[in-house]
Protein backbone atom coordinates (compact mmCIF):
# COMPACT_ATOMS: atom_id res chain seq x y z
CA UNK A 1 0.00 0.00 0.00
CA UNK A 2 0.92 3.90 0.01
CA UNK A 3 -0.24 6.71 2.61
CA UNK A 4 -1.35 8.39 -0.43
CA UNK A 5 -4.31 5.95 -0.53
CA UNK A 6 -5.79 7.54 2.78
CA UNK A 7 -5.36 11.35 1.02
CA UNK A 8 -7.02 9.69 -2.01
CA UNK A 9 -10.04 8.79 -0.69
CA UNK A 10 -10.18 12.43 1.15
CA UNK A 11 -9.51 13.79 -2.10
CA UNK A 12 -12.73 11.84 -3.47
CA UNK A 13 -15.35 12.01 -0.98
CA UNK A 14 -14.53 16.18 -0.06
CA UNK A 15 -12.46 17.29 -3.26
CA UNK A 16 -13.53 21.00 -2.33
CA UNK A 17 -12.93 21.10 1.21
CA UNK A 18 -10.23 23.10 2.04
CA UNK A 19 -7.37 20.74 3.05
CA UNK A 20 -4.31 23.06 4.48
CA UNK A 21 -4.88 26.28 5.29
CA UNK A 22 -1.59 29.06 5.19
CA UNK A 23 -2.96 32.78 6.17
CA UNK A 24 -5.16 33.57 3.53
CA UNK A 25 -3.90 31.05 1.37
CA UNK A 26 -6.65 28.10 1.57
CA UNK A 27 -5.74 24.66 -0.36
CA UNK A 28 -9.15 22.41 -0.84
CA UNK A 29 -8.51 18.65 -1.15
CA UNK A 30 -8.12 18.58 -4.94
CA UNK A 31 -5.70 21.61 -5.36
CA UNK A 32 -3.55 19.73 -2.97
CA UNK A 33 -3.93 16.48 -4.69
CA UNK A 34 -2.62 18.56 -8.08
CA UNK A 35 -0.15 19.92 -6.31
CA UNK A 36 1.24 16.82 -5.35
CA UNK A 37 0.92 15.28 -8.86
CA UNK A 38 3.46 18.65 -10.65
CA UNK A 39 6.13 17.62 -7.56
CA UNK A 40 5.56 14.17 -8.34
CA UNK A 41 6.63 14.49 -11.83
CA UNK A 42 9.10 16.82 -11.13
CA UNK A 43 10.97 14.08 -8.83
CA UNK A 44 9.90 11.21 -11.43
CA UNK A 45 12.34 13.29 -13.91
CA UNK A 46 15.66 12.23 -11.72
CA UNK A 47 14.49 9.28 -12.11
CA UNK A 48 15.26 7.51 -8.19
CA UNK A 49 15.27 4.10 -7.99
CA UNK A 50 12.52 3.03 -5.44
CA UNK A 51 13.23 2.49 -2.09
CA UNK A 52 15.95 5.47 -2.04
CA UNK A 53 16.09 7.39 0.90
CA UNK A 54 15.26 11.20 0.79
CA UNK A 55 16.27 14.09 3.13
CA UNK A 56 13.63 16.88 3.63
CA UNK A 57 14.79 20.15 4.81
CA UNK A 58 12.05 22.22 4.39
CA UNK A 59 10.00 24.55 7.19
CA UNK A 60 6.56 24.29 7.92
CA UNK A 61 4.38 24.99 4.89
CA UNK A 62 1.81 23.64 2.52
CA UNK A 63 4.86 22.38 0.30
CA UNK A 64 6.42 20.41 3.32
CA UNK A 65 3.29 18.25 2.90
CA UNK A 66 3.10 18.51 -0.78
CA UNK A 67 6.45 17.43 -1.09
CA UNK A 68 6.36 14.28 1.44
CA UNK A 69 3.10 12.71 -0.59
CA UNK A 70 4.83 13.23 -3.82
CA UNK A 71 8.10 11.63 -2.54
CA UNK A 72 6.20 8.66 -1.16
CA UNK A 73 4.23 8.49 -4.71
CA UNK A 74 7.15 7.71 -6.63
CA UNK A 75 8.50 5.24 -3.41
CA UNK A 76 10.90 7.24 -2.10
CA UNK A 77 11.97 6.96 1.63
CA UNK A 78 11.16 10.14 4.06
CA UNK A 79 13.83 11.02 5.97
CA UNK A 80 13.22 14.23 7.60
CA UNK A 81 15.93 16.84 8.63
CA UNK A 82 15.00 19.95 10.94
CA UNK A 83 14.95 23.15 8.59
CA UNK A 84 17.27 24.54 11.40
CA UNK A 85 19.77 22.31 11.26
CA UNK A 86 23.22 23.46 10.50
CA UNK A 87 25.12 22.32 7.37
CA UNK A 88 27.04 19.47 9.07
CA UNK A 89 24.39 18.42 11.58
CA UNK A 90 22.04 17.55 8.22
CA UNK A 91 25.50 15.67 6.84
CA UNK A 92 25.56 13.53 10.03
CA UNK A 93 21.69 12.73 9.15
CA UNK A 94 23.07 12.12 5.76
CA UNK A 95 25.91 9.83 6.34
CA UNK A 96 23.95 7.91 9.30
CA UNK A 97 20.67 7.39 7.12
CA UNK A 98 22.68 6.64 3.83
CA UNK A 99 21.07 9.49 1.95
CA UNK A 100 21.13 9.35 -1.70
CA UNK A 101 18.92 12.79 -1.82
CA UNK A 102 18.48 15.99 -0.28
CA UNK A 103 15.47 18.23 -1.12
CA UNK A 104 16.03 22.24 0.34
CA UNK A 105 14.03 25.48 0.56
CA UNK A 106 17.55 27.13 0.44
CA UNK A 107 20.27 27.00 -1.96
CA UNK A 108 22.66 23.95 -1.97
CA UNK A 109 26.13 23.51 -2.22
CA UNK A 110 26.52 21.56 -5.66
CA UNK A 111 22.58 21.40 -5.87
CA UNK A 112 20.33 22.31 -8.94
CA UNK A 113 16.81 23.82 -8.65
CA UNK A 114 13.65 21.48 -8.21
CA UNK A 115 10.94 24.52 -8.43
CA UNK A 116 10.62 27.99 -7.42
CA UNK A 117 12.01 27.61 -4.44
CA UNK A 118 13.21 24.59 -3.85
CA UNK A 119 16.60 22.47 -4.59
CA UNK A 120 18.00 19.32 -4.52
CA UNK A 121 21.41 17.95 -4.31
CA UNK A 122 22.79 14.26 -4.91
CA UNK A 123 24.95 12.47 -2.49
CA UNK A 124 27.18 9.63 -3.67
CA UNK A 125 26.98 6.26 -1.64
CA UNK A 126 30.14 4.05 -1.97
CA UNK A 127 27.17 1.40 -1.38
CA UNK A 128 23.21 1.58 -1.74
CA UNK A 129 21.28 1.41 1.49
CA UNK A 130 19.67 -2.18 2.30
CA UNK A 131 16.05 -1.96 3.16
CA UNK A 132 15.31 -5.24 3.72
CA UNK A 133 12.55 -6.24 1.25
CA UNK A 134 10.34 -3.62 3.41
CA UNK A 135 7.89 -0.88 2.06
CA UNK A 136 9.61 1.83 3.99
CA UNK A 137 7.66 5.25 4.09
CA UNK A 138 9.70 6.73 6.99
CA UNK A 139 13.04 6.93 8.73
CA UNK A 140 13.38 9.57 12.05
CA UNK A 141 16.65 9.99 12.43
CA UNK A 142 16.34 10.32 16.41
CA UNK A 143 18.25 12.28 19.31
CA UNK A 144 18.55 10.62 22.05
CA UNK A 145 18.44 12.19 25.55
CA UNK A 146 21.53 9.87 25.88
CA UNK A 147 23.35 10.81 22.89
CA UNK A 148 22.00 7.39 21.30
CA UNK A 149 21.60 7.80 17.88
CA UNK A 150 19.12 5.94 15.63
CA UNK A 151 16.63 5.91 12.68
CA UNK A 152 13.58 4.31 13.45
CA UNK A 153 12.28 2.80 10.60
CA UNK A 154 8.22 2.68 9.64
CA UNK A 155 6.46 1.22 6.46
CA UNK A 156 3.41 2.42 4.98
CA UNK A 157 1.46 -0.41 6.07
CA UNK A 158 2.46 0.40 9.91
CA UNK A 159 2.00 4.28 9.62
CA UNK A 160 -1.74 3.19 8.28
CA UNK A 161 -2.33 0.37 11.47
CA UNK A 162 -1.20 3.32 13.74
CA UNK A 163 -3.32 6.05 12.68
CA UNK A 164 -6.42 4.01 12.67
CA UNK A 165 -5.75 2.93 15.63
CA UNK A 166 -5.14 6.68 17.70
CA UNK A 167 -7.99 8.16 15.44
CA UNK A 168 -10.34 5.25 17.13
CA UNK A 169 -9.29 7.35 20.36
CA UNK A 170 -8.95 10.62 19.03
CA UNK A 171 -12.31 10.49 16.74
CA UNK A 172 -10.61 12.96 13.73
CA UNK A 173 -13.08 13.72 11.29
CA UNK A 174 -14.62 15.85 8.26
CA UNK A 175 -16.04 18.47 10.74
CA UNK A 176 -12.52 19.27 12.62
CA UNK A 177 -10.33 22.06 12.31
CA UNK A 178 -6.87 21.76 13.61
CA UNK A 179 -4.83 24.29 14.31
CA UNK A 180 -1.63 23.70 13.59
CA UNK A 181 1.80 24.82 15.40
CA UNK A 182 4.31 22.04 15.93
CA UNK A 183 7.31 21.10 13.36
CA UNK A 184 6.52 18.68 10.99
CA UNK A 185 9.86 17.74 10.79
CA UNK A 186 9.12 16.32 14.31
CA UNK A 187 5.36 15.63 13.89
CA UNK A 188 3.85 14.42 10.73
CA UNK A 189 2.66 10.41 10.96
CA UNK A 190 -0.05 10.23 13.72
CA UNK A 191 -1.37 14.19 12.85
CA UNK A 192 -0.81 15.36 9.40
CA UNK A 193 -1.15 12.04 7.96
CA UNK A 194 -4.23 11.25 10.58
CA UNK A 195 -5.73 14.46 9.71
CA UNK A 196 -5.75 14.49 5.91
CA UNK A 197 -7.08 10.57 5.35
CA UNK A 198 -9.73 11.90 7.53
CA UNK A 199 -11.10 14.59 5.61
CA UNK A 200 -9.72 17.50 8.19
CA UNK A 201 -8.61 21.28 7.81
CA UNK A 202 -4.93 22.31 8.95
CA UNK A 203 -4.18 25.54 9.99
CA UNK A 204 -0.70 26.25 10.11
CA UNK A 205 -0.72 28.58 12.94
CA UNK A 206 2.13 31.53 12.36
CA UNK A 207 1.50 33.35 15.65
CA UNK A 208 3.59 33.62 18.66
CA UNK A 209 1.44 36.00 20.57
CA UNK A 210 -1.93 34.58 21.98
CA UNK A 211 -4.39 37.14 20.28
CA UNK A 212 -3.36 36.70 16.69
CA UNK A 213 -3.14 32.73 17.72
CA UNK A 214 -6.94 33.21 19.00
CA UNK A 215 -7.86 35.20 15.93
CA UNK A 216 -6.85 33.10 13.86
CA UNK A 217 -8.58 30.17 15.81
CA UNK A 218 -11.96 32.18 16.11
CA UNK A 219 -11.94 32.71 12.35
CA UNK A 220 -11.46 29.92 10.82
CA UNK A 221 -13.76 28.04 14.22
CA UNK A 222 -11.24 25.41 15.30
CA UNK A 223 -12.32 22.33 16.72
CA UNK A 224 -8.61 20.89 17.64
CA UNK A 225 -5.33 22.29 19.27
CA UNK A 226 -2.42 19.57 19.13
CA UNK A 227 0.72 21.90 20.56
CA UNK A 228 3.44 21.53 23.36
CA UNK A 229 3.36 23.09 26.79
CA UNK A 230 5.02 26.32 26.31
CA UNK A 231 2.75 26.74 23.03
CA UNK A 232 -0.53 26.58 26.07
CA UNK A 233 1.42 28.71 28.86
CA UNK A 234 1.75 30.98 26.28
CA UNK A 235 -1.88 30.92 25.14
CA UNK A 236 -2.90 31.22 29.47
CA UNK A 237 -1.31 34.17 30.01
CA UNK A 238 -3.47 36.10 26.88
CA UNK A 239 -5.38 38.61 29.39
CA UNK A 240 -7.75 39.81 26.57
CA UNK A 241 -11.86 38.84 26.09
CA UNK A 242 -11.17 36.21 23.51
CA UNK A 243 -12.42 32.32 24.27
CA UNK A 244 -11.89 29.15 22.16
CA UNK A 245 -15.60 27.95 21.84
CA UNK A 246 -15.23 26.03 19.13
CA UNK A 247 -12.75 23.92 20.35
CA UNK A 248 -13.27 20.67 21.66
CA UNK A 249 -9.74 19.26 22.15
CA UNK A 250 -6.83 20.70 23.11
CA UNK A 251 -3.84 17.94 23.20
CA UNK A 252 -0.49 18.56 25.34
CA UNK A 253 2.21 16.45 23.88
CA UNK A 254 6.16 16.33 23.33
CA UNK A 255 6.83 17.22 27.29
CA UNK A 256 5.48 16.63 30.50
CA UNK A 257 2.84 19.15 31.71
CA UNK A 258 3.23 21.14 33.99
CA UNK A 259 0.56 21.86 36.46
CA UNK A 260 0.71 25.81 36.59
CA UNK A 261 0.24 24.96 32.71
CA UNK A 262 -2.49 22.92 33.21
CA UNK A 263 -4.46 25.05 35.96
CA UNK A 264 -4.15 28.40 34.01
CA UNK A 265 -5.23 27.07 30.65
CA UNK A 266 -8.29 25.60 32.46
CA UNK A 267 -9.06 28.30 34.14
CA UNK A 268 -8.70 31.03 31.44
CA UNK A 269 -10.41 29.23 28.38
CA UNK A 270 -12.81 26.54 30.87
CA UNK A 271 -11.13 23.82 28.68
CA UNK A 272 -9.18 20.96 30.12
CA UNK A 273 -5.88 20.08 28.68
CA UNK A 274 -5.43 16.58 27.55
CA UNK A 275 -1.98 15.13 27.98
CA UNK A 276 -1.04 12.48 25.60
CA UNK A 277 2.08 10.18 25.04
CA UNK A 278 3.33 9.69 21.68
CA UNK A 279 6.44 7.40 20.87
CA UNK A 280 7.83 7.93 17.14
CA UNK A 281 8.96 3.76 17.55
CA UNK A 282 4.93 3.52 18.47
CA UNK A 283 2.59 6.26 17.54
CA UNK A 284 -0.19 7.41 20.15
CA UNK A 285 0.10 5.19 23.26
CA UNK A 286 -2.30 6.51 25.68
CA UNK A 287 -4.30 9.69 25.86
CA UNK A 288 -5.77 11.08 28.80
CA UNK A 289 -9.93 11.96 27.41
CA UNK A 290 -11.36 10.98 30.57
CA UNK A 291 -9.87 12.65 33.58
CA UNK A 292 -7.39 15.27 32.51
CA UNK A 293 -8.61 17.88 35.18
CA UNK A 294 -8.25 15.63 38.17
CA UNK A 295 -5.64 13.63 36.79
CA UNK A 296 -3.91 16.80 34.97
CA UNK A 297 -0.30 14.76 35.40
CA UNK A 298 -1.17 11.37 33.84
CA UNK A 299 -0.50 10.55 29.87
CA UNK A 300 -4.06 8.49 30.52
CA UNK A 301 -5.04 5.09 29.41
CA UNK A 302 -4.03 3.02 26.32
CA UNK A 303 -5.18 4.80 23.01
CA UNK A 304 -7.02 3.05 20.28
CA UNK A 305 -6.04 -0.88 20.35
CA UNK A 306 -2.14 -0.63 22.38
CA UNK A 307 -2.18 -2.57 25.75
CA UNK A 308 0.64 -1.32 28.28
CA UNK A 309 2.03 -3.12 31.54
CA UNK A 310 4.98 -2.41 33.95
CA UNK A 311 7.72 -4.40 34.20
CA UNK A 312 10.20 -5.42 36.96
CA UNK A 313 7.77 -3.10 39.34
CA UNK A 314 8.93 -1.74 42.84
CA UNK A 315 7.57 -2.02 46.05
CA UNK A 316 5.72 1.68 44.96
CA UNK A 317 4.52 0.04 41.75
CA UNK A 318 7.02 1.87 39.47
CA UNK A 319 9.02 0.10 36.54
CA UNK A 320 9.78 -0.05 33.02
CA UNK A 321 7.01 1.01 30.28
CA UNK A 322 6.45 -1.84 27.86
CA UNK A 323 3.80 -1.54 25.09
CA UNK A 324 2.12 -4.00 22.85
CA UNK A 325 -0.52 -2.76 19.74
CA UNK A 326 -0.57 -2.09 16.20
CA UNK A 327 1.91 -0.32 14.35
CA UNK A 328 5.09 -1.03 15.94
CA UNK A 329 8.26 -0.10 14.67
CA UNK A 330 9.30 -1.97 11.64
CA UNK A 331 13.31 -1.55 12.64
CA UNK A 332 15.78 0.65 13.59
CA UNK A 333 18.32 1.51 10.65
CA UNK A 334 21.78 2.66 12.39
CA UNK A 335 22.65 0.03 12.55
CA UNK A 336 19.91 -2.22 11.04
CA UNK A 337 18.36 -3.98 13.88
CA UNK A 338 14.62 -6.27 13.10
CA UNK A 339 11.17 -5.50 14.71
CA UNK A 340 11.86 -9.41 15.75
CA UNK A 341 15.06 -8.26 17.45
CA UNK A 342 14.17 -5.10 19.37
CA UNK A 343 10.81 -6.40 20.39
CA UNK A 344 10.26 -8.65 23.89
CA UNK A 345 7.88 -11.36 23.43
CA UNK A 346 6.31 -8.88 21.28
CA UNK A 347 6.48 -5.53 23.44
CA UNK A 348 8.67 -2.46 22.98
CA UNK A 349 10.29 -2.08 26.23
CA UNK A 350 10.26 2.12 26.27
CA UNK A 351 13.11 2.87 29.09
CA UNK A 352 9.96 4.94 30.92
CA UNK A 353 10.14 5.17 34.38
CA UNK A 354 6.00 4.61 34.97
CA UNK A 355 3.37 3.42 36.95
CA UNK A 356 -0.35 2.79 36.66
CA UNK A 357 -3.31 3.58 39.00
CA UNK A 358 -6.21 1.50 39.96
CA UNK A 359 -7.66 2.57 36.59
CA UNK A 360 -5.03 1.93 34.33
CA UNK A 361 -4.10 5.63 33.97
CA UNK A 362 -0.77 5.68 32.95
CA UNK A 363 2.10 8.42 34.86
CA UNK A 364 6.08 8.75 33.51
CA UNK A 365 8.38 9.27 36.52
CA UNK A 366 11.93 9.40 34.67
CA UNK A 367 13.57 7.36 32.26
CA UNK A 368 15.58 4.29 32.98
CA UNK A 369 18.91 5.58 32.19
CA UNK A 370 18.25 8.98 34.32
CA UNK A 371 17.21 7.34 37.57
CA UNK A 372 19.68 8.05 40.21
CA UNK A 373 20.46 5.77 42.59
CA UNK A 374 21.64 6.84 46.21
CA UNK A 375 22.25 4.33 48.86
CA UNK A 376 19.48 1.72 46.89
CA UNK A 377 17.14 4.45 46.83
CA UNK A 378 15.68 5.27 43.47
CA UNK A 379 15.44 8.80 43.00
CA UNK A 380 13.55 10.53 39.75
CA UNK A 381 15.13 13.54 38.18
CA UNK A 382 12.21 14.82 37.39
CA UNK A 383 10.48 15.07 40.71
CA UNK A 384 13.08 17.37 41.82
CA UNK A 385 13.71 19.34 38.43
CA UNK A 386 9.98 20.22 38.91
CA UNK A 387 10.45 21.60 42.66
CA UNK A 388 13.62 23.81 41.85
CA UNK A 389 11.86 25.18 38.32
CA UNK A 390 9.04 26.84 40.86
CA UNK A 391 11.51 28.53 43.00
CA UNK A 392 11.33 32.45 41.28
CA UNK A 393 15.20 32.51 41.06
CA UNK A 394 15.33 29.29 38.98
CA UNK A 395 14.59 29.55 34.58
CA UNK A 396 15.56 25.90 34.22
CA UNK A 397 17.53 23.00 36.10
CA UNK A 398 18.64 19.90 35.31
CA UNK A 399 19.08 17.12 37.89
CA UNK A 400 21.44 14.12 37.32
CA UNK A 401 23.15 11.46 39.27
CA UNK A 402 27.38 11.87 40.30
CA UNK A 403 29.24 8.69 40.94
CA UNK A 404 30.32 8.38 44.63
CA UNK A 405 32.42 5.50 46.55
CA UNK A 406 29.99 4.53 49.23
CA UNK A 407 26.62 5.68 48.36
CA UNK A 408 26.53 4.78 44.67
CA UNK A 409 25.76 8.55 43.33
CA UNK A 410 24.70 11.26 45.00
CA UNK A 411 22.00 14.10 43.49
CA UNK A 412 23.40 17.20 41.98
CA UNK A 413 21.43 20.20 39.84
CA UNK A 414 22.58 22.49 37.48
CA UNK A 415 20.64 25.52 37.14
CA UNK A 416 19.92 28.52 34.87
CA UNK A 417 19.00 31.34 36.86
CA UNK A 418 16.62 34.10 36.28
CA UNK A 419 18.70 36.63 38.04
CA UNK A 420 22.81 36.58 38.90
CA UNK A 421 22.55 37.49 42.66
CA UNK A 422 20.06 35.05 43.36
CA UNK A 423 20.63 32.70 46.91
CA UNK A 424 21.34 29.56 46.47
CA UNK A 425 20.64 29.00 50.42
CA UNK A 426 17.34 29.78 49.87
CA UNK A 427 16.82 27.51 46.70
CA UNK A 428 18.39 25.31 49.10
CA UNK A 429 15.98 25.80 51.70
CA UNK A 430 13.43 25.94 49.04
CA UNK A 431 13.59 21.69 48.36
CA UNK A 432 14.39 21.39 52.04
CA UNK A 433 10.43 22.11 52.38
CA UNK A 434 9.25 20.17 49.31
CA UNK A 435 11.51 16.94 49.36
CA UNK A 436 12.78 13.95 51.20
CA UNK A 437 16.21 14.55 53.04
CA UNK A 438 17.62 11.99 50.16
CA UNK A 439 16.73 14.28 47.25
CA UNK A 440 18.20 17.26 47.66
CA UNK A 441 20.73 18.23 45.54
CA UNK A 442 24.43 17.69 47.02
CA UNK A 443 25.55 20.26 44.83
CA UNK A 444 23.81 23.18 42.67
CA UNK A 445 26.10 24.31 39.57
CA UNK A 446 25.16 27.80 37.77
CA UNK A 447 25.15 27.86 34.07
CA UNK A 448 24.06 29.48 31.70
CA UNK A 449 22.26 26.84 29.77
CA UNK A 450 20.93 23.59 29.81
CA UNK A 451 22.50 21.11 27.11
CA UNK A 452 20.15 19.74 25.00
CA UNK A 453 19.18 17.12 22.18
CA UNK A 454 19.72 18.68 18.72
CA UNK A 455 16.61 17.46 16.90
CA UNK A 456 14.17 17.44 19.93
CA UNK A 457 15.51 20.18 22.46
CA UNK A 458 14.56 18.08 24.95
CA UNK A 459 17.42 18.23 28.31
CA UNK A 460 20.27 15.36 27.89
CA UNK A 461 20.25 12.81 30.79
CA UNK A 462 23.87 13.04 30.42
CA UNK A 463 26.21 13.59 33.77
CA UNK A 464 28.57 16.50 32.86
CA UNK A 465 32.30 15.59 32.86
CA UNK A 466 33.50 16.97 36.72
CA UNK A 467 36.18 19.52 35.92
CA UNK A 468 37.51 22.08 38.35
CA UNK A 469 35.78 25.14 37.50
CA UNK A 470 32.94 23.78 39.14
CA UNK A 471 31.84 25.30 42.34
CA UNK A 472 32.34 23.68 45.72
CA UNK A 473 29.59 22.51 47.61
CA UNK A 474 26.78 24.90 48.70
CA UNK A 475 27.17 25.07 52.49
CA UNK A 476 25.47 27.88 53.85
Amino acid sequence: MNLNDLLNDSVARWPEKPAVIDGNTVVSYAALTGMIGDFEQRLAALALPPGCRVGLQVPNSIHYIVLTYALWRIRAVVVPIPAEDTADEAAEIAAQMQLELIISSGPLAGGESLAPGFYFVRLVLAVAPDNHGLNIAFIRFTSGTTSARKGVVLCHETIHDRVLSANRSLGIGPDDVVMWSLPMAHHFLITIVLYLGHGTTIVLARHARPRAFLAELNRWQATVLYAAPRYFAMLARDDSESQMASVRLAISTTCSLPEDVAKDFHRRFHRPLVQALGIIELGLVTVNLKDPVRRWNSVGQPAGDFRVRIVEQDDAGCGELAVTGPGLLDAYAAPWLSREQILQDGWFHTGDIARLDADCHLFLLSRTTAVINRAGQKIFPEEIEAVLNRHPDVRESRVFGRHHARLGETVEAELVLGRPDADLAGIREFCRCQLAPHKIPARLHIVPKLPRTALTGKIRRVAPVPNDDQPAPDKR
